[in-house]
């Protein structure tokens, strides 16, 4: 009988032990890893496009880290490992966009998303987010407070638009899903593809099998890269590979040292059908360098406002502690060896505020007579 009191004692005061454990590890202030200096100094000083200023490289400060790195690379960051981990865990998927444009928050849903099946039209200036407003809030701001909202599994979105000031209020639920890089809508004789990123070894088959099942020798493609901020340099070359005639070049990639790779398309059966591209002022890196691709080959009217102008690649860098050190290593050239960095891609129709045009409206004015310039 002792014996058999003696072990529920030992069992209770082993659970005791355990949660009181527990409790001092939830409460206990969370230590951050620091972001490895010497390491990170050692990977920009060998590898970076462009050999950094002795004072910027030692200037770098793990306080400030973003800000020293920008010095040095404007598109280098680092990223804890804290960051990292929550990109493995399961994402909330909503199907929309949200960006600036002329002091306006905008929303736009992705065809056949969550937000598109509430209701949300295409286009639409966010007035608030579970009825708070948010029109004074900057991007960042807004997608902490949406973060919360789907979190919460409480998101409701109110949206208007130009054509009617009156706003209305649309329940979306969020789902858990790896969206996909590109969404397809068909208006028309026209299929209408948006790729949202270039993703390796996925957005380029996708758009394949996508062309192969839908489209006719009457259909035209439209292919939407607004906001597009880039992704994988490869699945661009490959995804403008899939128009371009064998053999002809494609891009070239330039490092710190000079060496240069070349790009040529491979054989195979060529996607022939008129292709429409649209870009905007967001439109940058990997979706610039497919549109200029086409376009100097005169295989897509390129439509919408000048591109941003990043014509460079990155490497990513793992990090002893777990982090990351993203540094552009690559400078990237269209076939015309023209270097566009910080000049991006003119269109060859200027379409004003095509950045909050609809598919519909725009398609209208687009004609199938139109010749690329020489």
């Amino acid at each position: 009988m002792l014996h058999v009191k003696f072990g529920l004692c030992s069992r209770s005061w082993t659970l005791l032990i355990l949660l009181l454990a527990i409790s001092s590890m939830l409460l206990a202030p969370v230590v951050h890893a620091t972001p490895p200096m010497e390491e990170i100094r050692a990977i920009i000083s060998q590898r970076a496009l462009r050999a950094p200023p002795p004072e910027l490289l030692a200037a770098l400060d793990s306080e400030n880290l973003g800000e020293s790195l920008r010095a040095i690379d404007p598109y280098a960051h680092y990223l804890p490992p804290a960051i990292i981990s929550d990109n493995f865990s399961p994402s909330l998927y909503l199907g929309i966009e949200i960006f600036d444009y002329k002091s306006r928050r905008w929303i736009r849903s992705y065809p056949g998303g969550p937000a598109a099946r509430a209701g949300i039209p295409e286009i639409g200036i966010l007035q608030a987010i579970n009825n708070k407003s948010v029109k004074n809030n900057d991007i960042d701001k807004i997608s902490q407070v949406l973060d919360k909202a789907m979190r919460e599994d409480r998101v409701t979105l109110t949206v208007s638009s130009l054509l009617n000031s009156r706003a209305k209020t649309y329940k979306v639920k969020p789902i858990a899903s790896q969206p996909s890089s590109i969404t397809w809508d068909r208006i028309g004789s026209n299929v209408v593809v948006r790729i949202r990123n270039f993703t390796a070894h996925d957005t380029a088959p996708r758009l394949l099998a996508l062309c192969e099942a839908l489209v006719r020798t009457e259909t035209r493609i439209v292919i939407d890269l607004r906001g597009c901020s880039g992704g994988d340099l490869y699945e661009s070359i490959e995804i403008a590979g899939l128009f371009v005639a064998a053999g002809r070049l494609l891009a070239s990639t330039y490092d710190r040292k000079g060496l240069v790779q070349t790009y040529r398309s491979p054989p195979g059966r060529k996607l022939v059908n008129p292709i429409w591209l649209l870009i905007d002022q967001r439109t940058a890196s990997a979706a610039e360098i497919m549109a200029g691709i086409l376009q100097y080959h005169k295989l897509a009217h390129v439509v919408g406002d000048r591109s941003y102008g990043k014509f460079v690649s990155q490497t990513i860098f793992p990090l002893s502690e777990g982090g990351e050190l993203w540094l552009t290593t690559l400078a990237v050239r269209l076939p015309d060896n023209l270097d566009r960095s910080g000049k991006g891609i003119k269109p060859d129709i200027l379409y004003h505020d095509i950045s909050v045009a609809k598919f519909v409206d725009i398609i209208g004015n687009l004609s199938n007579d139109f010749v690329v310039p020489n």
